[in-house]
């Protein structure tokens, strides 16, 4: 029950033919027995060996497939293969013919380095992405120094060598090859991840990419079905979420759902239509499909309803119609629609030789939600304004003649307004601080001191001196940096009970590290835990915002903040900030 179907081809058929009925998809090389070219179109030049274009870890199995096709007849694989700006992913397809070896070949993905270094560290080229870090020295950007000095030794070693990494508290894959130069390419794992689905190649290699992506996402019971077929991890249980798509679905018996999910069964469907099951991408999301030069290819129904646009922009460049400096994921960004503007919050899933854009229409959200910050700022300046001018009003009466009973009536009532003004001023700050401004270069020493000296009345008041000693260094933060010392300060002076509060700091390798202690009372070991969480106070009549201001800010400035503290002995902060050599683009990488 099966067919075989022969083409023969006319004799004088030249390698030009056929090379025109492979339609430009395919490069064509011929070999003999040794691996050395006798032809070949594939872009390289004053190549002779096969084995010498392709990369160094795939230098075996380039040979094995070369073996295989002369013991017998025909092979077929994956292999990595050198160019100019960096390598590419090719499945190559050989037979043998009159003691020459035949074969066609198509890359399937290419990779270009996030930048190269010298051996030494220091930066000489990069992408668009990296640019920024040109005639930078990585030793001055990279946390732990003795990682990367490891990683770079066994790149030479093997030729190429890989390590996870965290750049900015996001989890990456930072791989290392080694020509003339040091590559350096740097992919986020979960992106990756989706991606390697969207270009699978076969229905086994989905499944085994999804399997990729669900232990990526931290999932320990789940099961997939796809297309027949059944893959389970765990116990199964309650089912907490179900994923479904059109070739199967995503169980998942435990955990938190992940935005991530969303895209499993876009790609899942973009890597369907490339194999035996073609079909348009999924309809129930507006999408675009562009090239890598921007151009528009294709789009979906839903795309049609939400922009207003249809084929008339097929060929067009996508920036005729939103301004992308960059595609990022998750990226929120206005488009021209044919009769409107709106706002979406695009996600993106690349394929081999293209992008799908999936936007999902957040223009409602969008308007609400600067109409609700519009009034909340009218509502807390109109507010302000009466409490002051209420203010005023008690401080005039409090210059008649009023007994005493009544003068402390008056002090509740002024107590009363003022921790409203704070959790205003509070509230101003925290919608402040969610709107994420540009890092910059700050010297904390000015910083500390202008806070303590502002401060220092205010702990004298309370029986508390206030002593620091800091160096004159420069790390990442921003404009809102003094709301982190003022608050945790001002903690002390309200809530530690002590007589003393010193601040000094540690030169560490990259990092400044800050530590705001005091002799109080401490704070206890169940509190510990709590005290960043937003609206959290323990006998006190403040917000509840102040050190979650803080926990916010220090995140953002890509530091770390951690509390000790000993009933009766007082509590310690401590802080650490990124440092700075001049580059105001932050980056924190850890290998």
């Amino acid at each position: 029950h099966s067919l075989k179907f022969y083409i023969y081809f006319p004799y004088d058929l030249s390698v030009d033919d056929l090379i025109k009925l492979l339609e430009g998809e395919y490069s064509f090389l011929r070999l003999d027995e040794k691996g050395n070219f006798i032809y070949t179109n594939l872009p390289f030049e004053n190549v002779s060996s096969f084995l010498d274009i392709v990369m160094q870890n795939d230098k075996a199995k380039a040979a094995k497939l070369i073996f295989n096709t002369i013991s017998n007849g025909y092979s077929d694989g994956i292999i990595y293969i050198k160019n100019e700006e960096g390598y590419s992913k090719y499945f190559f397809k050989f037979i043998l013919k009159n003691d020459e070896i035949w074969g066609i070949a198509k890359e399937i993905e290419k990779f270009k380095p996030s930048f190269k270094t010298d051996f030494l560290g220091n930066v000489i080229e990069t992408s668009d992405e990296w640019r920024w870090m040109i005639n930078k020295n990585l030793f001055d950007i990279i946390e732990n120094r003795e990682k990367l000095l490891k990683l770079i030794s066994e790149a030479i070693e093997k030729g190429e060598y890989e390590e996870n990494a965290e750049i900015n508290d996001k989890k990456f894959r930072i791989k290392v090859r080694t020509t003339d130069l040091l590559e350096f390419y740097i992919e986020e794992d979960i992106q990756n991840a989706i991606r390697g689905i969207a270009i699978s190649s076969n229905k086994k290699e989905i499944l085994e990419k999804l399997c990729k992506l669900l232990d990526l996402l931290s999932y320990e019971n789940y099961e997939i079905e796809l297309d027949g077929e059944k893959f389970k991890k765990g116990i199964e249980g309650e089912i907490f979420f179900d994923i479904n798509f059109e070739y199967g679905h995503i169980r998942i018996y435990s955990g938190k759902k992940n935005e991530y999910l969303n895209l499993i069964p876009i790609a899942v469907s973009i890597a369907f239509d490339s194999i035996e099951k073609p079909s348009f991408v999924l309809d129930s999301l507006p999408i675009c499909i562009i090239d890598n030069k921007g151009k528009i290819i294709s789009i979906n129904k839903k795309f049609e309803e939400l922009t207003g646009y249809g084929n008339e922009i097929i060929g067009k460049n996508i920036n005729e119609y939103v301004n992308h400096k960059n595609f990022l994921n998750e990226n929120i960004i206005k488009w021209k629609g044919k009769n409107k503007e709106f706002w979406v919050k695009e996600k993106i899933i690349e394929g081999r030789d293209r992008k799908y854009l999936i936007l999902e229409d957040i223009t409602e959200e969008k308007e609400k939600m600067d109409e609700a910050e519009f009034f909340n700022s009218i509502l807390r300046h109109d507010i302000f304004n009466k409490n002051e001018i209420a203010l005023g009003y008690i401080g005039l009466l409090e210059k008649t003649n009023i007994g005493k009973k009544q003068k402390g009536l008056i002090e509740k009532i002024k107590r009363s307004i003022e921790e409203s003004n704070e959790l205003i001023h509070s509230v101003r700050k925290l919608e402040e601080v969610r709107k994420e401004g540009k890092l910059k270069k700050i010297r904390i020493k000015n910083v500390i001191r202008d806070v303590c000296e502002s401060l220092r009345e205010e702990a004298k008041n309370a029986g508390m001196e206030i002593n620091y000693n800091i160096s004159n260094v420069t790390v990442i933060a921003d404009e809102f940096i003094k709301e982190v010392f003022s608050n945790i300060i001002r903690n002390s002076i309200e809530h530690s009970k002590g007589n003393m509060i010193n601040i000094y700091g540690k030169d560490l390798d990259g990092i400044y590290e800050i530590v705001i202690e005091d002799d109080g009372k401490g704070i206890p070991e169940e509190y510990i835990n709590k005290i960043f969480e937003e609206g959290w106070k323990h006998e006190s009549k403040g917000s509840g915002l102040g050190l979650y201001i803080v926990k916010k800010l220090i995140e953002r400035y890509g530091g770390k903040i951690n509390v000790e503290s000993e009933i009766g002995k007082g509590a310690k902060f401590i802080l650490q900030f990124r440092k700075t050599k001049g580059e105001e683009n932050f980056l924190r990488i850890r290998l």
